[in-house]
Order: structure tokens, then C-alpha cells, then sequence
């Protein structure tokens, strides 16, 4: 039986490029596979969002990460990249994380050279720490890990503070310890997305609506060399600001009418959720017929 770790790889090696949305919840993992990606990621910013309702200031504990990440899993058969932000603070919480990520099934972590605790990159006064401190995490990490197809990300979040040359230098350098792939975050220009690209090394980037990114297409990147393309903040920002909209009419009027084509009809959602599904078991149940 292929792990989703393999099919991972199996994608990678496929694919020219793989274009990889970021959920946040059960539901969000399982539109994205009902919409037909063949890969998701947990951004979790967008995780810290939904499940406190506060900014990705470092505040979610690796329990409620954890507990996140499996009904996620339970939710979705495709595989899935979960981020590990910097570790959950130290060696040992990143040997225990290995283990347990790769026994849920879990397809692949990114862990990042951030200060602990950490912040959204695009917040201000975010700090990374030396080259020497984020090897050691990325060597618990390999050390860890027992598949060998579990797929390992390092991400550097050193262009903002420390510039993008050093942010490229330490992409090679996390390579050269073992990692699979390399993300850069917050490049400054398109240019620098192409200086990246020209690494060749296996990058993936992200795409953030309101960035230099967001005009870039999926082909384009994909011409570039880049492999795999994340959306950590589509889905988090598209409900929070249909939710906000639907509720301000809400409000004002007493009515949503004027909403309803953006609103998921009765249909749209019991077939989002799997209805049928729990409605067929019990019927063929009561018939005998398992």
C-alpha cells in the first residue's frame, strides 16, 4: 500500500508543478480535495485564526496542533503537509512530533529558522535565529525520521531581517543538511522570486494575495523551476471576509437575500459534508446489508 508520504514524492516527481492550498479546519481540507488538488498544506497561521480567533503570534500549543492536524486527516485522503512551525522548542518536542506525525500519517512537515516562540512572516519584528541553531532542528528532524519518504521542508524567514542574499545562502545551506525542499519566505520582488527559482535546488514558494506573488500564475512558477506552489491565506481570508460582508448585511437589513449567490444552497452543503455518506450506512444497516 502506497503511504501518502510516497504519494508525495510520487507527485513531485510527476508533476512540473504541484499547486497546494493551505487549510484550516476538516471542512476547508475537504473542499480542497473535493475541488480536486491532489495535495494540501495546514498553514499554521490560518489554523491559529480559526481555532483561537487571534493572530499567528506563536500562541497554539503542539497538543492542539496535534489535535487539529487528525480530524483534518480523517477528513481528506490526499496527502497532506503540515507546518511545524520552529519545533515546538527544542530537540526533544522535534523527536516526539516526528514520531507522532509520521504514525498519524502525515505526509510531510515545514519547519522554519524563526525565533521561538514565532509570528506570521508578513508581521513586523520577526527574527530568525542562527544557522547553526535552525541545523540542529532540521538534524532532529532527519534524525527522526523513520520513513524514509516523509517529506521535510526548510523554511527561512531571514529575508526581511537579515536580507535575501542570506536568505538564499541559507537555503543552500539547509539543503546540504538534508532537506528535501527549500522555502523562502517574503521575497522582495519578482526578480527575487527568479533569483530563487535559479538555486537549483527544489524550491516551493507561496502565493499571497497582496504581495509581488499574486500575479504570478501556477504555469509561470512552474517555468521557473519552482515545484511546489502554496496558498497559506486564500481560504482563511476568503471566509473571513464573506463572513464579515454577509453579517454586516445582516445587520443593516435583517435579511441575507442580496447574499444567497455566495452562500452555499442546502444541497451545496449536505453534499460538502458528506451526508449522503452517514445516510447510505444506516440504510443499508437497517436492510442487513453490512
Amino acid at each position: 500500500m502506497t503511504t501518502k508520504a510516497a504519494k508525495l514524492r510520487e507527485l513531485l516527481a510527476t508533476r512540473k508543478v504541484l499547486a497546494c492550498p493551505a487549510a484550516y479546519d476538516a471542512l476547508s481540507a475537504s473542499l480542497i480535495e473535493k475541488a480536486g488538488f491532489e495535495v494540501a498544506m495546514v498553514s499554521g497561521s490560518a489554523l491559529s485564526n480559526a481555532l483561537t480567533g487571534q493572530a499567528d503570534v506563536g500562541i497554539l500549543s503542539y497538543g492542539e496542533f496535534r489535535f487539529a492536524y487528525q480530524y483534518i486527516l480523517n477528513a481528506t485522503t490526499i496527502p497532506l503537509i503540515v507546518d511545524a512551525d520552529t519545533g515546538y522548542g527544542g530537540i526533544l518536542p522535534i523527536y516526539r512530533m516526528m514520531q507522532e506525525y509520521q504514525a498519524m500519517g502525515i505526509a510531510g512537515i515545514q519547519i522554519e529558522d524563526q525565533t521561538f516562540p514565532k509570528r506570521c512572516a508578513y508581521f513586523k519584528d520577526t527574527a530568525v535565529v542562527s544557522v547553526d541553531e535552525m541545523g540542529e532542528r532540521l538534524k532532529a528532524v532527519l534524525a527522526a525520521r523513520a520513513d524514509p519518504d516523509f517529506f521535510v521542508i526548510a523554511r527561512t524567514d531571514s529575508s526581511k531581517s537579515l536580507g535575501f542574499d542570506e536568505a538564499l545562502r541559507r537555503a543552500r545551506l539547509y539543503m546540504d543538511i538534508g532537506a528535501d525542499m527549500v522555502f523562502i519566505s517574503v521575497p522582495p520582488s519578482t526578480a527575487d522570486i527568479r533569483r530563487m527559482a535559479d538555486l537549483s535546488i527544489p524550491i516551493c514558494t507561496t502565493i499571497v494575495e497582496g504581495t509581488v506573488t499574486e500575479n504570478l500564475t501556477l504555469e509561470e512558477l512552474g517555468d521557473m523551476g519552482i515545484k511546489l506552489v502554496k496558498y497559506p491565506q486564500t481560504l482563511i481570508r476568503a471566509s473571513i471576509k464573506t463572513a464579515t460582508d454577509v453579517l454586516a448585511e445582516l445587520k443593516a437589513t435583517g435579511r441575507t437575500n442580496s447574499y444567497r449567490g455566495r452562500l452555499a444552497t442546502l444541497e451545496e452543503r449536505n453534499t460538502a459534508t458528506n451526508v449522503e455518506k452517514y445516510v447510505d450506512f444506516e440504510r443499508r444497516l437497517s436492510q442487513g446489508l453490512c
